[in-house]
């Protein structure tokens, strides 16, 4: 199910430019928990993901001066967001270290094998996604995680619609070759 988009009007933008504490709480809540998992799947890493949500608002607050009131908050932040994270991982490039695997979780009641087989599917879909490149990663993450529209990916990203579409074709090219013909059935 898609998510909600979150929306201010514009005199709820100008408030925050004049420095409405409420309305940046609000803000931080509910949008909060969704840059948060795009950031811990674009990185793979609580703490990482945890700061990065973090300096997103401080810089958003820190310019809310010159916010826009017609324009979209939602996908500032995940640019925001998002070139934070795209700067993270280019240090991490000149700087290679490993970033631990974390998953969640199973929440429902699953067999063993079926559990060992979600847990098999998780790991190789990870491995996967965590090797592509920045450009593809990222529309992917936004499109299958986030369920952004092609569109709205394409302003996070500075992009257009049609470079969108060929970085998410990328993506699930990638994922199918990756992935091959499973098993997945007795």
């Amino acid at each position: 199910m898609p998510a909600k988009k979150f929306t201010l009007t514009p005199e709820q933008i100008q408030a925050l430019r004049e420095g409405n504490k409420e309305i940046f709480r609000r803000l931080y809540f509910e949008l909060q928990p969704r840059l948060y998992r795009f950031l811990w799947l674009k990185l793979r890493s609580v703490e990482r993901a945890e700061d990065l949500v973090q300096e997103t608002f401080l810089r958003v607050w820190e310019t809310c001066d010159r916010l826009r009131p017609d324009g979209n908050l939602e996908i500032y932040l995940f640019r925001i967001a998002s070139n934070l994270a795209t700067d993270v991982l280019r240090a991490q490039q000149r700087r290679p270290a490993t970033i631990p695997l974390e998953t969640t979780p199973l929440l429902d009641s699953r067999t063993t094998d079926d559990a060992i087989a979600y847990e098999e599917l998780t790991h190789r879909i990870d491995a996967i996604v965590s090797q592509l490149p920045d450009g593809p990663k990222t529309a992917f993450l936004l499109s299958r995680c986030e369920e952004l529209s092609h569109a709205e990916i394409g302003a996070i990203m500075g992009l257009s619609v049609k470079t969108v579409e060929k970085h998410i074709g990328k993506a699930l090219q990638a994922l199918r070759a990756g992935l091959g013909k499973l098993e997945l059935l007795p």
